[in-house]
């Protein structure tokens, strides 16, 4: 009978951490391995950092028009540049390595090939694309716009469905294996799609203007950045649901979080305004931090096995730390 009364007491203070409890990462330190100078770039400018899903290889993507392919460590193997140039604004480098995808200033989404084939191109847009994703099976491109649209596109650059949002799409996220999107909005909302475009709800984040919008490994979660320093990370048991709040993060008393990543431990990383790298437990304790720079620190990226943090500063500059 005792037994059998613990079982229920412990289930009962288990439960209601739900699925951030699978994520209950408790120590982790950033100790810096490098610093190098990625693009020469000046004054407000852009750079975005990404790890390939499947290995060190990573890309930067920046506010000179270009985007290039690295080897660690720190390696330049590739670069593509737009045409004419174009600011860009974010990119990814897929997880067979053949593919980077870029979104421009310009009104176009590039598609670009490490094997030599020719890039593909997806607009026009009305304004600046903000972000596009592969969608999984093949299935084509999804893109944001400033224009206030998102997109989805055959492969072959074919335009196949037009969603209005409300209000400037700033980040996209994918959870391929739910066959879902989730965009963030400079109107503090969310909205969630599937990948065939269907709206399946908008719900609001109560930010101010959104930044990032992540999903966890498990794309159980879904996290959020906003204006007013915070991270919000929420549970999304069913799509067509307002997801449910589990936890609030004030990252940043003094500027916007500019980009988070996730890695499978659980470790939460962010950087912003400020110059500092952080690490979070999803319970929102602070595990770690380092005060980096002076100038904005503009997006991160973990590592496939979550050992590495890749950080992107204002000024082109790329920082490597171990965890």
């Amino acid at each position: 009978m005792k037994n059998l009364i613990a079982k229920i007491l412990t289930a009962a203070i288990v439960a209601p951490l739900g699925i951030v409890s699978c994520y209950a990462q408790t120590e982790a330190s950033l100790k810096l391995i490098k610093t190098f100078k990625a693009h020469n770039l000046q004054g407000e400018s852009l750079i975005q950092v990404q790890y390939s899903p499947s290995s060190l290889e990573f890309i930067t993507a920046a506010s000179d028009g270009k985007v290039k392919v690295w080897q660690e460590p720190a390696k330049e193997v590739m670069e593509f540049s737009q045409q004419p140039p174009a600011m860009l604004f974010n990119g990814r480098l897929e997880a067979d390595n053949s593919t980077v995808i870029t979104a421009a200033y310009n009104g176009f989404a590039t598609r670009w090939s490490t094997k030599g084939t020719p890039a593909q191109s997806y607009g026009p847009h009305l304004s600046g694309v903000t972000d596009v994703e592969l969608l999984p099976n093949g299935e084509g491109v999804v893109t944001s716009s400033d224009d206030g649209s998102i997109r989805l596109w055959s492969d072959n650059g074919k335009l196949l469905k037009r969603i209005e949002t409300p209000g400037v799409t700033r980040h996209l996220a994918l959870a391929s294996k739910r066959d879902l999107i989730a965009a963030s909005q400079d109107m503090s909302t969310v909205t969630i799609l599937s990948t065939k475009g269907e709206v399946l709800q908008t719900f609001k984040a109560g930010q101010g203007r959104l930044n990032d919008v992540i999903f966890s490994p498990d794309e159980q979660l879904l996290l959020t950045t906003g204006f007013n320093g915070t991270i919000k990370i929420w549970e999304l048991a069913n799509p067509h649901m307002p997801p449910k709040l589990k936890t609030t993060i004030q990252a940043s008393e003094t500027g916007w979080i500019n980009g988070i990543a996730l890695n499978k431990k659980g470790i939460l990383a962010s950087v912003g305004d400020d110059g500092t790298v952080r690490l979070w437990n999803l319970q929102g304790k602070e595990l770690a931090k380092v005060g980096l720079t002076n100038k904005h620190i503009l997006s991160c990226s973990f590592s496939p096995n979550g050992e590495k943090l890749l950080v992107a500063i204002q000024d082109g500059t790329i920082a490597e730390f171990a965890i």
